[in-house]
This record gives structure tokens, sequence and C-alpha cells, in this order.
């Protein structure tokens, strides 16, 4: 038998593991905290480039708005497919893919005059942050269980880190190379998310067989004529069943599970975490166009968006680490935090004054800010890590329906009101309902229970709600 195909049968066979809790896991983190340094860092940083982008093309504030929202709905929307992909191809090479999409993106806006063609180039950019967002959120909770928490908020909270930096390079780069060499040098330095994809292990529980896949030709002398033809029907083979398989995708390949909508915690967390991403979209770029709406200059504008990245670094971590030693019932940290967060924002338009937008911004960050570290473990206590890949799916639509209407509305609210006063109080409204969302979890389980047992009652055989409802 020829090399190529005792090298196949020995990868067919070998059961591939990973490493969970330690070793490799902890590389994985480190991938997954550079890519959301510059795919979520960046995001948050776009009030700066917001505010440089009015100003620059002349536009309104509620049209501009939508560039920010092109790669919010993209970011979350793509979720669904970034996973198929990922358990098609590998984490490691959609993520690859989504950094070139992203960092051409911000090199094709550097080439724009007109702020209506930059909805075309962060088309690009918002598929890049598709591909690399859902991917680096997902992975991170099959290399960790008990660390779980701790890792998702080390992870999360490196989008914090992007927050402090990205701001004063953007100030820097376009002081001196202008808004349009900003974006070509942007666009290089997140070319770097391509490196973090490179370390990336595919988890066993997201592997395709092997027998799926074609196996890659190994240049060898063949013995004779009888292995060479042994070796390509073999090849032949593999590439037959892995174009089968590629041509039986369908919508329900996407593994979304809308069955899922059934239970109804899973909704209520799903509703409750779309409010608190309008809410915190809203925040994004109201923080920084306030303050510069107040007269203050541009490294003010920057230092308000630092604040908020620099105190979301520590909060996350340590947001993390306090629900992981279950001291507190983690969905009365996510409600606490949605209550202070609505009554900060409701009391901003009270203030004027640059020292409270900085107080403003810390508390978003140490409250708001932090769920995306409770968003994975709240998840999968309601749905079980077997289902978390297709509920972060349906969270991923969900949350990109959220974020549509988000930064124009604060936008269009300014253009008709003159100030932001009217905005505060809309994303005030928004966060305070996500905490009153997740309160309800007990009246709707007991209403649940209810319906269950009627249903029950007249339908003995029916043991399917039983089991929606413990599952």
């Amino acid at each position: 038998m020829s090399d190529l195909t005792v090298d196949g049968a020995r990868r067919k066979s070998r059961k591939y593991t990973h490493d969970v809790d330690s070793g490799y896991a902890w590389i994985i983190l480190a991938g997954c905290f550079v890519m959301y340094v510059f795919v979520v860092g960046s995001l948050k940083a776009y009030g700066v480039l917001y505010t440089e982008m009015v100003e620059y093309y002349s536009s309104g504030s509620g049209n501009t708005a939508w560039i920010g929202s092109i790669a919010l709905i993209l970011l979350f929307g793509l979720g669904p497919l970034s996973n198929l992909l990922c358990k098609i191809y590998s984490f490691r090479r959609i993520t690859f893919i989504g950094g070139i999409f992203l960092a051409l993106g911000y090199c094709l806006s550097g080439f724009v005059t007109r702020m209506e063609m930059m909805y075309l180039t962060f088309l690009s950019t918002g598929i890049g942050y598709g591909l690399v967002f859902a991917p680096s959120s997902t992975i991170i909770s099959f290399y960790f269980e008990k660390r779980r928490a701790l890792a998702n908020g080390i992870t999360v909270s490196g989008s914090g880190l992007g927050a402090v930096a990205l701001p004063f390079l953007y100030k820097f780069l376009i002081e001196q190379y202008g808004i349009q060499g900003m974006f070509w040098i942007s666009g290089a330095i997140f070319a770097n998310i391509c490196v973090a994809a490179c370390i990336f292990r595919q988890p066993s529980e997201f592997s395709i067989e092997t027998s799926e896949r074609p196996h890659p030709l190994r240049t060898s002398n063949t013995r004779n004529d009888c292995d060479s033809e042994e070796n390509q029907m073999s090849i032949d083979s593999d590439v037959n069943r892995t174009a089968k398989k590629l041509e039986k995708i369908r919508c329900k390949d996407l593994d979304l599970k809308f069955s899922l909508f059934r239970r109804p915690l899973f909704t209520l967390y799903v509703l409750s975490f779309m409010c608190c991403a309008f809410g915190f979209a809203a925040s994004i770029v109201l923080i920084p166009a306030n303050v510069k709406a107040l007269g203050y200059d541009d490294t003010h504008v920057a230092l308000s968006v630092t604040i908020l990245g620099s105190v979301e670094v520590v909060a996350r971590i340590l947001m993390g680490w306090v629900a992981d030693l279950n001291i507190i019932q983690r969905k009365y940290m996510y409600a606490g935090s949605m209550f202070i967060g609505g009554i900060a924002s409701v009391l901003a338009p009270c203030f004027g004054h640059f020292n409270f937008m900085a107080v403003y911004a810390a508390i978003v960050a140490t409250f708001p800010g932090s769920y995306m570290s409770l968003v994975s473990v709240l998840l999968i206590e309601v749905v079980g890590l077997e289902n978390f890949s297709p509920a972060f799916g349906l969270l991923s639509l969900s949350l990109a329906v959220a974020n549509i209407p988000s930064h124009p509305a604060v936008g269009w609210l300014y253009d008709i009101y003159g100030n932001w006063g009217p905005s505060f109080l809309l994303t005030g409204c928004v966060y305070i309902s996500a905490g009153v969302i997740i309160m309800l979890e007990p009246i709707v389980v007991r209403v649940f229970n209810i319906k269950t047992d009627n249903k029950n009652s007249n339908l003995q055989d029916n043991q399917q709600m039983n089991q929606d409802q413990y599952m």
C-alpha cells in the first residue's frame, strides 16, 4: 500500500482531542483577545471616526451613523453563517479570510470622496467583522469549562483595550495623514487579525470527520501502477464526498434551531440582550458626540472613548471572575448592571460638563459594557453547551436586528431636537427595559408551567412539552 493510503488511514483513525482550561486553551484565548482588540475595539472607537466623518463629509448625523450600523448589522447577522463555515473549513481559515475582508474595507475607505460611497466600502469591513466575531466568541467556550466566565471576560476585555488605544491612534493618524491616510494605515494594522487566526485549532466538537475532507496529495514515488490507481481512487472518493457535502448545504445547515424560541427563558434572554445591545451601541456614539457638542476639542473626544475602553478592560475581567465565584446569581448581576446604566443615561442630560461625561463613560463600561462577559454563560445555563452554537447564532441574528436602528435613531433625534438629551433618555429607557425583562423570569416560568400542565392534562401522550420545559 502506498504512503498516501497509509497516511489517509492514519488520519481517519486518529481521534482529535484538545486542551480544556489549560495548555493550548490559553493560546486560543490570546488569539481571541487580539481579535476582540481590533474587531470590537474598532467599533467602539467608531465614535471618534463618526465625529470626524460628519465634519469631513458635511453629512447629517443620522445618515452618517448608518455607516457604523452597517458594520454592526453584519457583525452580528453573519454569525450563523460564520459558524457553519467554521464547521466546514475550520475556525482558522474563516477568521483569516475575515481579517482580509476587514483590512480591505478600511483600505478602500481611504479612496472614498463622498460619504455615500462609504456604505459600500464598509460592506467589506462588515463582512470581515461578521466572519471574525462569531468564531472568536464561540471557540473560547469549547476550550474552557471551569473558568468559562473568566475566559469570556478576558476575551471581551480586548475590546476595551482597543477602545483605549484606537481613538488616540485615529486622532494621531488624522492629524498627520488626514482621514484618508488614517483609513489606509488602519487597514494595514487590522490585517494582524490574520496573524491571530493562524494560532486557532479546531475543537473536537467542531471537527469534521477527515473522511469527509479531501486528503492533501503528498509528493512521493509510486511503486507501481496499481498503487497509483489506488491512490487516485482514494483521492477521487474523498473529493466526491466533499463535493456532495457542499452541495447539500441548505438553510437548515446553518443550525439555527428556531425551535429554541419555544423555550420562554431563551426568548426572554434574547429580548433583554437585544435591548442592551441597542443601548450600548447608542452609548458608543453618544459619549464622544456629546463631548464634541459641549464644545470640547478632539483630545477630549478621544479621551472620553479611552475612558470607556480602559475601564471596560478591568470591568469585564472582574465581572467574569465574580460570575465564576457564584456569589451572586448571574442574571441578577446582569439585571443590576442594566438598571445602573439606565439611571445614569436618564440623568446625563442634566449635566453639561466633561467630568460627568467621563463618569458616565466609566459607568457604561463597568455595567452595561460588561454584559458580553455574561452572555455566553447565561445562554449555556438556559440551553446547555450542546445547543450553545445554534443559540449563539440566533442571538447574533437578533442582535443584528437590534443594532439596525441604534446609531441612526440617536443621530436623527439630534437632527430633530438639536441636542443629545432625547437620545440619552431613549438609551436609558432601553437599558432599564433590558433589566426589567430579565426580572420577569419567575413570572414567565410560572405561566409556562401552568400552560404546560393544562396541555398535558388534555393530551397525556404529548411528552415534547415536558422535555422543552426542563431542557
